[in-house]
């Protein structure tokens, strides 16, 4: 009998990516299933091409909310169209990410009967099968995830993921992404025997853009690094950016002393598509960390308030070098709080050499 799967995940692009090996894992586990998945608008390019996902559907809060705004009934119109859909396709088991109760709720009501998740805070009270949970916080999210694969009434629940293949994230360019990057790199001037690193100084949507330089490398560190690895190296440098990141980016090229380039703008695939070009690619934390990883290009990330235990690549590996500074108050963010900093010694004792010195490291292996 085929297996009708629904994954729930609201959340950024490095959580999503995170799940992606769940969503691997599931499709070994039940060969003939048959997997939706239930995203953000922006995660939803992600999932998309995934070949192991049968249908994507979009539930974007924010969408939601200005709906109310417009018009009450028009929303409630559009909320209960969304869940009857869902229920239209009677799926049998709910993994639900999201570590509130609305989603087990919704999903309890539509008739879905084996619902997954974790118990954090009490929310998890419409979970037929429920993991006792804190937080994120002594091992790779990704693992998090794959707990909830086997997890049964009559099996009590295990801290470990033992038995399961350590997929690393799963991000498909299409030909059309993958043409749109190589048609601005040959418009660049950049052949397919040059050396391409790739920088990419942002991230840290998740925290919301107070918080987001909390866990970015200074900007005129990023061009010093810059200017030494092409005087090293004799490759060549573009700067990718996201959303709201294009006057970083600038800021970074306005200090360099050698040439770069800034990357087009890009959505989630295009990005991959061209780190999928780069050599290196060297990154705060975050995303576009993830990003890479997805494409088996060699990274060196840098970590500032975040445990790189947690949301460090996954899975780890030789080829992705996390830097990080010694002082005793890191990780500081922890159970989805990030504490008051006046300091941020965590990033500003991160020197350029540092993290040069890693990168020839990586080109020395």
């Amino acid at each position: 009998m085929t297996k009708r799967i629904l994954i729930i995940n609201p959340f950024g692009i490095g959580d999503v990516l995170f799940s992606t090996p769940l969503v691997s894992a599931v499709k070994r586990e039940y060969p003939q299933s048959y997997i939706g998945y239930i995203c953000n608008k922006r995660t939803r390019e992600i999932l998309e091409t995934n070949p192991a996902i049968n249908e994507v559907f979009v539930f974007d809060r924010g969408d939601y909310r200005a709906f109310w705004k417009e018009s009450k009934l028009a929303c409630a119109k559009k909320f209960i169209g969304f869940w009857k859909n869902i229920a239209g396709r009677k799926f049998d088991i709910l993994i639900d990410l999201s570590l509130g109760k609305e989603y087990s709720l919704f999903c309890w009501f539509i008739g879905i009967k084996e619902r997954k998740g974790f118990n954090y805070r009490g929310r998890g009270r419409f979970l037929t099968h429920k993991v006792p949970f804190d937080g994120f916080n002594d091992k790779p999210v990704a693992e998090y995830y794959l707990s909830l694969l086997n997890l049964s009434k009559a099996k009590p629940w295990t801290d470990n993921v033992q038995g399961l293949a350590l997929d690393r994230a799963v991000l498909v360019p299409t030909d059309k992404d993958n043409t749109y990057i190589e048609d601005f790199l040959n418009k660049s001037g950049v052949k397919s025997q040059d050396l391409l690193i790739g920088i990419s100084p942002g991230g840290g949507m998740s925290f919301g853009t107070k918080e987001q330089a909390r866990r970015r490398w200074p900007a005129k560190r990023f061009s010093e690094l810059a200017d030494k690895i092409v005087d090293r190296f004799g490759t060549k440098v573009i700067l990718t950016w996201g959303p709201g990141e294009e006057d970083l980016v600038n800021e970074i090229k306005g200090l360099m002393k050698r040439e770069s380039f800034i990357a087009p703008k890009t959505s989630i695939r295009q990005m991959a598509a061209l780190c999928k070009k780069c050599k290196l690619v060297i990154c705060s934390e975050g995303g576009p960390l993830h990003i890479a990883s997805s494409q088996g290009v060699k990274t060196v990330s840098i970590f500032g308030p975040v445990d790189e235990k947690v949301y460090g690549p996954y899975p780890p590996g030789k080829n992705n070098i996390v830097i990080t500074s010694g002082v005793d108050c890191r990780p500081c963010y922890k159970r989805f709080k990030l504490p008051e900093c006046d300091i941020k010694k965590c990033l500003e004792n991160i020197t350029v050499d540092t993290v040069f010195n890693a990168i020839n490291f990586l080109e020395e292996r």
